[in-house]
């Protein structure tokens, strides 16, 4: 029995930590003996009692034999050297860091840290350049505890922002005073380059008599930006947002553009970016179910002047969400059209064949495009046909409205373009998905001859649905 538990108690210590990374070391023998320590640590505390010692006792036995029975033709992690062990906890935080369905990244990758202190003092500084501010709670023990010496080290930091703030009697933006300890937080990061923002879902109880009372002259209201940079705001090198459409955000309020290289949007933007901010050092532009008018009335050039983007993405990910259309890809392929490599556009019934033709064709650097296109009346123009020659990587996934009449000989055309100029061309694409209705791909075997074509010139085929697995993703 007292086997038996110890190793269920090593287990429950491996589902509590974070995987190591997606690397081959990561199953190797060194595990077990790093759970003892962590159990020592979690345990000798509290084991006031003969059974907490027992329990602590048992563990370490039973890792000390997982440690021994393994097979010495395998290096223990420790053994291996330094460089690889660098990049292995660069791969384990950069899979933290990845957003799963849509909630934000937690603080889990710092137990790693607790594994032994050879492991802390090299994975420190590289795990301590990422913190997570999800509730208040989080935010006023990160002021009590983190020294300024760690807030100093932290280069990217993903928070919730409440975005309520009490603004002064008079109309000076200077006397916004934040409700949430967020501001005097970030304002500690000295080195914070990157920032992601999320929806906050446990912000502050707020009574209405004790703010009555504390803020006579004082009315409470909204401003996202200066909810976190009241005063100052540090020049970031990537700003995302991945918000709800309901929440309002005034654009570039507080923070400055000049600086930006990533740019994602979420959310009501409610004001486009002031004409005198531009954005020279713009690369990466994503918007990702943008609700609101502003980028009705503007262009994407007109919102962020002076940008020389490589890549755009855009993802009709709301029905409330604003629906791109033809002039905002014609502005986009002629004002970035010598630099733009990367094309995302999901869920866009706005654009008609012929623009999306006109406009491939006057993209030569395009190396990887992915459209998901929605028809309504018309398929007129064959857009594969204008596929620009550098082009690597192809996904293409067509569907009709619900309310329109499928347009099947368009899509037929399509079809044949994609197998004639995309699954035989020489030098072969890299990876190439497409989605199409079931009836057109079992005429003549077509999917099956597309499978051998794709195994014969050596092309990722994926024939299916693609389309909500990157609208996740992006």
């Amino acid at each position: 029995m007292h086997g038996r538990a110890g190793s269920l108690s090593v287990l429950r210590v491996a589902r509590r930590l974070p995987p190591l990374s997606s690397h081959p070391v990561q199953s190797l023998p060194y595990m077990g003996s790093y759970f003892g320590h962590m159990l020592a640590r979690t345990w000798s505390s509290t084991a006031s009692t003969r059974e907490h010692a027992a329990y602590v006792e048992c563990s370490l036995s039973t890792c000390s034999t997982l440690r021994m029975a393994a097979p010495r033709s395998h290096p223990a992690f420790l053994d291996l050297p330094p460089e690889l062990r660098l990049a292995v906890y660069e791969s384990f935080l950069t899979a933290h860091l990845r957003i799963r369905q849509n909630s934000q990244p937690s603080n889990a990758h710092r137990r790693l840290l607790h594994a032994c202190r050879q492991i802390r003092d090299e994975a420190g500084p590289i795990l301590r350049r990422y913190v997570s501010l999800l509730h208040e709670h989080q935010i006023h023990a990160f002021l009590r505890h983190a020294h300024p010496s760690a807030c100093a080290q932290v280069q990217w930091a993903d928070v919730a922002n409440d975005g309520r703030v009490f603004h002064g009697a008079q109309t000076d933006e200077k006397e916004d005073s934040p409700l949430s300890a967020l501001h005097a937080a970030l304002g500690r990061m000295t080195a914070l380059a990157r920032l992601r923002v999320f929806h906050c879902r446990q912000g502050l109880p707020l009574d209405l008599q004790s703010t009555m009372s504390l803020h006579r002259t004082r009315r409470l209201g909204l401003r996202f930006e200066r909810a976190m940079f009241p005063q100052h705001a540090p020049a970031l090198c990537m700003y995302e947002l991945h918000l709800s459409p309901e929440t309002r955000v005034e654009l570039f309020d507080a923070l400055p553009p000049r600086a930006l290289l990533s740019l994602r949007l979420s959310g009501e933007i409610v004001a486009p970016p002031a004409p005198h901010r531009p954005t020279p050092a713009l690369r990466s532009l994503t918007l990702h179910g943008v609700s609101g008018n502003v980028f009705d009335r503007h262009t994407v050039e007109q919102c962020f002047p002076r940008a020389r983007l490589t890549s755009f993405a855009y993802a009709h990910a709301h029905r409330l969400a604003f629906e791109i259309r033809n002039h905002h890809l014609e502005s986009l392929a002629g004002a970035h059209r010598a630099h733009l490599r990367v094309l995302v556009l999901l869920g866009c019934s706005r654009l008609s064949s012929a623009v999306l033709s006109r406009c491939l064709e006057g993209l030569p650097a395009l190396e990887h495009l992915a459209l998901d296109l929605v028809t309504v009346d018309e398929l007129r123009s064959n857009f594969v046909l204008a596929l620009p020659p550098r082009l690597a990587v192809f996904k293409l996934q067509v569907i009709n409205a619900w309310y329109a009449v499928p347009l099947a000989e368009g899509e037929r055309g399509l079809c044949d373009a994609v197998e004639s100029r995309v699954l035989l061309r020489e030098p072969p694409y890299e990876q190439v998905c497409v989605c199409f209705r079931t009836q057109l791909m079992s005429e003549g075997g077509r999917g099956e001859r597309w499978e051998r074509i794709a195994k014969d010139h050596r092309v990722r085929l994926e024939i299916g649905p693609w389309g909500p697995r990157l609208m996740t993703e992006l």
